[in-house]
């Protein structure tokens, strides 16, 4: 008799555990988010002759400002999520003395319309 039933708790146990995911026995990893959040509802609203204070207002200041390029401001974002693709995301701005002359956006998603709307 206690053969018989360390025989049903064996086999519970095995079905069990077979149908929990594969990420129950891993390593826990942390997501890795460099850079600036660059938000694609953010970046629709830049605009060619807009201020650089109007930008830095909307996208909050640039991640590299060049010594040798004063007028190019770049947004970078790189995302390393603890499981699946990572994301990176470029955006360039240049300047023409204190306005934007030129918006260069890089891969960038889809802004949602969803919240856009409301």
């Amino acid at each position: 008799m206690i053969k018989l039933s360390a025989i049903i708790i064996i086999t519970c146990a095995t079905i069990a555990l077979s149908s929990c995911t594969g990420r129950m026995f891993t390593i826990h990893r942390i997501d890795v988010q460099q850079g600036n959040a660059i938000e694609p509802e953010k970046v629709e609203q830049l605009r060619v002759g807009m201020t650089k204070e109007q930008v830095k207002f909307l996208m909050g200041s640039p991640l590299i400002t060049d010594v040798f390029h004063p007028d190019r401001w770049d947004y970078v974002f790189h995302l390393i999520p603890d499981y699946g693709d990572s994301e990176r995301y470029h955006l360039t701005i240049f300047f023409d003395g204190d306005k934007v002359s030129e918006i260069r956006k890089g891969d960038m998603p889809e802004p949602d319309n969803k919240t856009a709307e409301q």
